[in-house]
């Protein structure tokens, strides 16, 4: 079951952050997609909800250094 979830991160500033949050995120099993919206601080991920879960995701932005309101 295919389901979107959109997080507001801080301390995203260029375009070597969308790259790194992209490459983390779309590295989880589930994900299908991966926007990043440098000037909106926006991440929207589109992912199977039977293999993931938000928590997970939101964990995998803040591992790789980014905060996740």
């Amino acid at each position: 079951m295919s389901e979107h979830a959109a997080f507001i991160v801080e301390g995203m500033s260029c375009e070597h952050c969308v790259k790194a949050i992209k490459e983390a995120v779309s590295r989880l099993n589930g994900v299908y997609e991966v926007l990043v919206d440098l000037e909106a601080k926006r991440v929207v991920v589109e992912y199977d909800a039977e293999r993931l879960d938000q928590g997970t995701i939101r964990g995998t932005i803040e591992d790789a250094g980014y905060k996740v309101k």
